[in-house]
């Protein structure tokens, strides 16, 4: 009996396995992450959320899996970081925010400052200019507030129905308003720790392999 033989170009292996690889590198690739953002974007955004009270500062946190695509791999990594690391830092280990460039006090801005088109409130400079001036005077606590002699008005919200909301403008001499506080002034501030960043972290390590079976399982 003749010995069976079998012709195989190496070629063709090779590029078979090289579909192969890449193929099961999407899957690991997509698989880490979406994990990655379940175990550790989404929460930590949802912590930023609800421990500070912001809309925008949760979105500064993003998430990237490298390498990057171009680059198949069985062994991803998903990076978290945010795009304002200092004030992130500030709240997760606490700091003590103090006023620079010759400047004797941090001008704190009360819910009474106008705010922009932008959703920023007026800067102090604005706000004098604005109001011509401020007057000073000491709260009971010993903190300086800056005044300005203000007239008081309301008017409706466009944004989503919003009820009567206030408005201050600048004094007349038929309506010459009241002083109304625009400014609290501090020699500093010290922020204390209110978001747990390494708990997450932590948290994050233990649950990332459920995470992961799941994602891959979904596929």
């Amino acid at each position: 009996m003749a010995p069976l033989t079998l012709s195989v170009d190496p070629k063709e292996i090779d590029a078979a396995l090289d579909a192969e690889f890449k193929a099961l590198s999407g899957r690991v690739r997509a698989a880490t992450e979406k994990a990655g953002r379940a175990t550790v974007l989404i929460p930590v955004r949802d912590a930023t959320r609800q421990v500070l009270k912001s809309r925008k500062l949760p979105t500064t946190w993003r998430g990237q899996i490298q390498p990057k695509e171009s680059k198949p791999t069985l062994s991803p990594a998903f990076f978290t970081w945010s795009k304002a690391p200092k004030i992130m830092a500030a709240f997760s280990e606490g700091a003590t925010i103090a006023p620079t460039g010759g400047r004797r006090y941090l001008w704190i801005p009360t819910e009474n400052v106008p705010v922009t088109s932008g959703g920023s409130r007026l800067k102090p400079a604005a706000v004098e200019r604005k109001f011509k001036g401020f007057t000073f005077a000491r709260a009971r606590n010993g903190s300086l507030v800056a005044l300005v002699m203000a007239r008081q008005g309301s008017k409706r919200s466009k944004a989503r129905g919003r009820p009567l909301k206030t408005t201050f403008r600048r004094a007349t001499k038929k309506d010459p308003g009241k002083k109304v506080a625009m400014f609290i002034l501090v020699r500093k501030v010290r922020l204390k720790k209110r978001l747990d960043v390494a708990s997450i972290a932590n948290a994050a390590g233990a649950r990332f392999a459920v995470a992961y079976q799941k994602a891959a399982n979904s596929q």
